[in-house]
């Protein structure tokens, strides 16, 4: 689920009218929103009950969500800056395809150097004892001799 913005937000239903104004509330470190959205529109329409009503003329701040990493409610990285202030073009993953094979090696590298790779295992760095396609015929031949 995306972060709720301002300009997705109607100003007309009650469950939206305040909606992004709950986003990223001070006090909180890097999170955009401690409850989950469902609950912030709840919020949002008793807020509207109470006769709270948006004025753009006042408004001094706006909130720009996250230009890096995953459009959707966890992503901490959002932040309220002044009316007016420029937002940063939004970065996305390279399309590995159209990458060279040496593009694709750097990125290889740079991957495992940050420990993101860490998980895989490198067939370089097996013992020669362990078993792979091409000992496991033997390895079974020598099995069916033996009595469990």
């Amino acid at each position: 689920m995306a972060i709720p913005v301002q300009e997705n937000c109607d100003p007309n239903k009650p469950e939206e009218a305040l909606l992004w104004a709950l986003v990223g509330l001070p006090g909180q470190q890097q999170a955009p929103l401690m409850v989950h959205p469902d609950v912030l529109r709840k919020w949002s329409k008793h807020l509207w009950e109470l006769g709270f009503r948006h004025y753009p003329d006042l408004q001094t701040t706006e909130y720009h969500p996250p230009a890096r990493g995953a459009d959707q409610w966890l992503n901490g990285a959002g932040q309220w800056v002044p009316v007016g202030t420029p937002k940063a073009a939004h970065v996305t993953a390279p399309n590995m395809a159209e990458l060279t094979r040496h593009e694709r090696a750097r990125i290889i590298e740079q991957l495992y150097a940050n420990g993101d790779l860490s998980h895989l295992i490198d067939l370089r760095e097996l013992p020669v004892s362990t078993a792979s396609e091409n000992n496991a015929e033997h390895h079974r031949a020598e099995g069916e001799g033996e009595e469990s």
